[in-house]
């Protein structure tokens, strides 16, 4: 059949010469992914296709990464690469990534089982289970997994293809879904098999020609290059800290993975240099330029770096989180947040993935959730601010402390980098709202919940992204899920029996 297939495009990442030579910081805005690579839309193609899908990544820009912040967020790293080739650069974290698939609100929503949370005597650990489990169907073959290659789909079937940052996604999942006892670890997809088909993607996976560094997407059917996503040969630093953050985890839980790990960080061969990424490459500017970030995504993500480079980066996240205590402050419904920009995914990411003992990052989460509750208090709405897709073309970020300081705003992906906010009705997050009930186990939180799951189709391939008010229904994809099985984990650990 013939369909119109609108194809978003980010700005290339630039190389070093192409940077501003004046006050370069003035527009890196750290945030989730990659500099804002301005989402230009390169037009309507219409192309003849048996099954067509739609899709708006998070995009990047090596010097803008997304979202207005202060002008203390670090410059522009460059890539790894043969120190004979030009100098690149690899992109801050920022958010503007996008991971998962736009979906429509369906035309008819099918007969589904009573929800967990709302049909819960008690909720408990046999609950939480139930709540994994649902999470976890998501990642069964030809929903968001393909069973060839055993490589994961970003955005279900209408998105069939991934970045390393879910990658990254895919191994927690793995961890959690065994330490949570609901995959096995041997046999035919258990946890072992599964593992292994991703460390032999990284081991092997096409890289490009010139500077040795993975592709942006690669297609989950067949572990090649996704021709349809820009390439300029750069490291995406957010992609990659996100990978090492679920790699760093998974050596932690089986040492039997760490020489392999290793050998693909450090690009080594039986102790030798080897012909692939050169990772190390990145790290003498991200000790030189990152220590005065205040961003919670650069926490999150460099964490993932000083795993692996701990005598190099010794105290870079420490710094990081004292800058964001060191920022000042915002009221909102009578809660104080520190002035950044702020997330709830990253935050909640670092929450449930980090092994850390920094007490302030709890002390911030607990704020958060308190705005959260004191704004639904202060409106009657229910609030679980986040980004994901919203039932249309337009991939969401819902600020709690927005670039310009404000609280509670939203941009679509086509605003990040502006001054422009819109005034969509906010969607209620799923992967939020699961995870204030898992960490706090509040009324709000668990009417929240009870909320999204009478407004939700049923869960039977993985949760849904959420929903708002106006009944539209956000799609289904894997950092949801991803984030569902961290809270589950996390509560099921927290509450012996």
């Amino acid at each position: 059949m013939i369909s119109i297939l609108p194809l978003h495009l980010a700005s290339l990442r630039t190389s070093v010469e192409d940077q501003p030579k004046t006050n370069p910081q003035k527009h890196s805005y750290l945030h989730f992914s990659r500099k804002i690579r301005s989402l230009v839309t390169i037009g309507i193609i219409a192309i003849i296709l048996v099954s067509a899908f739609v899709f708006m990544p998070r995009a990047v820009d090596s010097n803008n990464p997304s979202v207005p912040q202060s002008s203390d967020s670090p410059t522009a790293f460059p890539s790894s690469g043969a120190t004979n080739k030009p100098t690149q650069v690899a992109s801050n974290p920022s958010p503007t990534q996008v991971r998962s698939t736009p979906h429509t609100h369906p035309t008819s929503v099918p007969v589904k089982d009573p929800g967990i949370i709302s049909t819960a005597q008690t909720i408990d650990n046999a609950t939480w289970r139930k709540i994994a489990e649902k999470a976890w169907s998501y990642f069964r073959i030809g929903v968001g997994l393909d069973g060839s290659t055993g490589l994961p789909y970003a955005g279900g079937v209408d998105f069939q293809a991934f970045t390393d940052w879910d990658l990254g996604v895919y191994i927690q999942t793995i961890i959690d879904a065994q330490k949570i006892g609901i995959l096995s670890l041997d046999g035919e997809w258990g946890s072992y098999y599964r593992l292994n088909k991703v460390l032999t993607f990284l081991e092997t996976r096409d890289l490009n020609a010139t500077t040795r560094n993975p592709y942006w997407f690669y297609y989950s059917s067949t572990g090649e290059r996704d021709l349809f996503m820009p390439d300029t040969g750069n490291l995406d630093v957010t992609d990659t800290g996100r990978l090492f953050v679920a790699l760093n985890n998974l050596k932690a839980d089986n040492s039997n993975w760490t020489q392999r790990i290793n050998n693909i960080v450090y690009n080594k061969v039986d102790n030798q240099v080897g012909n692939r990424t050169n990772y190390a490459a990145l790290i003498p500017q991200i000790k030189s330029s990152t220590f005065s970030s205040n961003e919670i995504y650069a926490y999150y993500i460099y964490s993932g770096f000083e795993s692996f480079w701990p005598n190099d980066l010794k105290g870079l996240t420490t710094t990081i989180m004292k800058n964001i205590y060191s920022s000042g402050n915002v009221l909102t419904y009578n809660v104080s947040l520190p002035k950044i920009v702020l997330s709830c995914d990253p935050l909640l990411c670092a929450f449930f993935e980090l092994n850390n003992s920094d007490s302030r990052l709890a002390d911030l989460l607990k704020q958060v959730y308190l705005a959260h509750e004191a704004n639904h208090n202060a409106t009657s709405n229910y609030v679980a601010f986040s980004e994901g897709s919203s039932g249309s073309s337009d991939f969401l970020y819902e600020w709690v402390v927005a670039p310009d300081g404000g609280t509670w705003k939203i941009q679509t992906s086509n605003q990040l980098g502006t001054t422009n906010y819109s005034n969509i009705d906010p969607f209620i997050y799923t992967k939020v709202a699961l995870s204030f009930l898992a960490v706090y186990d509040t009324m709000y939180a668990k009417n929240m919940v009870i909320y999204l799951e009478s407004a939700l189709p049923d869960p039977s391939d993985g949760y849904y992204d959420g929903a708002n008010s106006a009944g539209n229904v956000a799609g289904v994809g894997s950092n949801t899920n991803g984030l569902i099985l961290d809270a589950a984990l996390y509560y099921i650990q927290n509450h012996p029996n």
